[in-house]
Parts: C-alpha cells; sequence; structure tokens
C-alpha cells in the first residue's frame, strides 16, 4: 500500500500546471510618449469576425484625462496596420491624437512593436516617434 501511495504522490507531483502564456492579443495595452504628454491605454478584443478591435480606450494628455475614439485598421493576431486613438473631448479643447502604424505583435503577445507613430503635442505640432513598444498591463 505505501508504494501505491508513494507513486501517487510522483505522479502529483509531475503533473504541475504550467502557465501556457497568451495566446493572443486579447486584452489591455499601454504607451505613454517620452516626454509623458500624451498617454493611452486600450482593451483589444477579438470581434465576432476573428479579426480585432480596440475599446474601452482613454487618453491623458499632460496628465488630464479626456474622452476618446479610436480607429482601428487591419488587425489581425500578428500585427495591425495602423490604430488611431484622439481626445473627444471638450475639456482638451482640441483634437489631440496618436497614430501607431504597422504594428508588430510578439510571440508571447507580451508587447507590440511599432517602427513608426506620430502625435500631436502642443496643439498644431506633430511630433515623429521611431521603433516604440506598447506594452500589456
Amino acid at each position: 500500500m505505501n508504494k501505491l501511495v508513494f507513486i501517487f504522490l510522483l505522479v502529483c507531483v509531475g503533473c504541475k500546471d504550467e502557465d501556457p502564456g497568451l495566446s493572443s492579443p486579447e486584452g489591455n495595452w499601454v504607451y505613454t510618449t517620452p516626454d509623458n504628454k500624451i498617454a493611452v491605454t486600450f482593451e483589444v478584443i477579438k470581434t465576432p469576425s476573428g479579426d480585432f478591435d480596440i475599446q474601452n480606450q482613454t487618453m491623458k494628455i499632460n496628465g488630464v484625462a479626456a474622452n476618446a475614439e479610436k480607429e482601428v485598421v487591419g488587425f489581425t493576431t500578428t500585427s495591425f496596420e495602423k490604430i488611431r486613438i484622439n481626445a473627444n473631448d471638450a475639456q482638451a479643447v482640441y483634437p489631440f491624437n496618436i497614430v501607431f502604424s504597422d504594428g508588430k505583435l510578439s510571440g508571447d503577445f507580451m508587447s507590440i512593436t511599432v517602427p513608426t507613430a506620430t502625435y500631436t503635442y502642443p496643439w498644431g505640432t506633430t511630433n515623429s516617434l521611431a521603433d516604440i513598444t506598447i506594452q500589456r498591463f
């Protein structure tokens, strides 16, 4: 009987659950410009058609939260063509925005590498970004 209990314990120890990791871009993401003037968060969701979209987008302009709208083009499991998030709030006064172009998702779905992006701050000034990373949170 003791051998049977011992074998059972060995099997149980060997059956430890492993974290399978993430298997899609679905989840919450965040990016802040290097000058901390524009910060965005968004949730990636899977649409009924199997593509991806974003929702619950937020934008902070110089630390002040503003309602935000979005435009998403060509978001798949591995990449997207464009994500644009813009302020849509009288409190923001102007429609500040950030545009991410040609994003590539990492294999572990923990980051998105974006070769080029632009953002508006202050109003009327477009700033360019290169080789940035959007992080999952």
